[in-house]
């Protein structure tokens, strides 16, 4: 009896032993075919890597054309004589009216046409005063009246002339925008004292090329940003020909500026929303540019990465649309794509 239970005592012991070690058999072989390596793990599971589709969607083509700013109706003020100047009245930036007194020269020997004109006045005032006491007593003909006040306001109006001589005056209303003689200088005859622009309205210049010209319509939007504000203008003006000098075509975009944001002289660069497109759109991080070819990688049915060589169209920020190589509702890759090769296996993530 004894030896009966000590067999199955051994058998027992035996059979626990074996079954030990064939779990741990087994574990050693699951931990052998277990993948260790990034290699082992993406060939098995595949490379991983962020997925869109493709699709058809309308792109405003925006394109930056740079310009300076001029004022709305420019205007000159010019110097009529040779002479220093005495006094300044006016700065840049301040406003002023029709026949305004800008600054007045120094009197010097050559400028004695005002003198002379004061002093042609007082004689004529003084013979017409002895000719009209003569008409009323009956000693002159009204005739010969009429004609010495003739002369007399002929020789008032050479005075003005003469005293606006001596001064220089605002050609019409508007704001100093560039002042360009200091006193005690002389601008000469002809000579550009200043320049006076109404800017209410601005008007930024652009020399447009002639592969760009026919983007722009009259009424097509062009905004600038100034310190972080959008402000909106409109093309009012496509020449119909080109600058002979520069073979540019100069358009004019006028911009509303009563807060006097945009000032003449600033060098500024529009974005003009020439045209709106329609195609296939996809966001422009899943485009790869190497070698000057640029190509998208591609997500088979079967969830393998394929490159395509494709054709960039118009551009913006974050899209660009895609003229060949690939159609809509294809799945591409817009992160993830730099690790792979044709072929390989793609974990699509989130």
């Amino acid at each position: 009896m004894n030896n009966i239970i000590k067999s199955i005592a051994t058998l027992s012991a035996i059979s626990l032993l074996l079954a030990g070690c064939e779990a741990l058999d087994k574990k050693e072989e699951s931990q052998k075919q277990k993948p260790t390596t990034i290699e082992e793990i993406q060939a098995e599971k595949g490379k991983p890597a962020r997925v869109v589709k493709a699709g058809v969607a309308k792109l405003n083509d925006v394109r930056k054309f740079s310009g300076s700013i001029e004022g709305m109706q420019v205007n000159r003020a010019i110097s009529k004589m040779g002479d220093p100047l005495a006094k300044i009245y006016v700065a840049v930036g301040s406003m002023v009216k029709k026949d305004q007194v800008l600054a007045e020269y120094l009197f010097t020997g050559d400028n004695t046409k005002y003198q002379q004109a004061q002093e042609q006045v007082a004689l004529q005032e003084k013979a017409t005063a002895r000719l009209r006491e003569l008409y009323e007593k009956g000693g002159l003909s009204q005739q010969d009246l009429e004609q010495a006040e003739s002369g007399l306001k002929i020789a008032k109006m050479n005075l003005e002339t003469a005293r606006r001589a001596t001064l220089i005056l605002a050609p019409e209303a508007g704001v100093i925008t560039e002042l360009n003689f200091q006193v005690g200088q002389a601008p000469g005859e002809g000579g550009v004292f200043c320049t006076i622009a109404k800017l209410d309205q601005v008007i930024l210049k652009l020399n447009v090329t002639s592969q760009d010209i026919g983007y722009f319509k009259k009424g097509t939007t062009a905004t600038v940003t100034l310190n972080g504000n959008k402000i909106e203008g409109q093309v009012t003006l496509v020449p119909l020909a080109a600058n002979p000098q520069t073979r540019f075509f100069p358009v004019e975009v006028t911009f509303d500026n009563k807060d006097r944001n945009l000032l003449p002289g600033m060098y500024v660069t529009a974005e003009v929303d020439t045209r709106e497109v329609e195609g296939v759109i996809v966001p422009l991080e899943a485009v790869v540019y190497r070698n000057g070819v640029n190509a998208i990688w591609t997500v088979t049915e079967d969830n393998k990465a394929k490159r395509k060589i494709v054709k960039l169209g118009v551009q913006t920020q974050d899209d660009v649309q895609i003229l060949e190589g690939i159609n809509s509702g294809e799945t591409i890759m817009v992160e993830g794509q730099s690790r792979m090769n044709d072929g390989d296996k793609v974990l699509v993530v989130e």
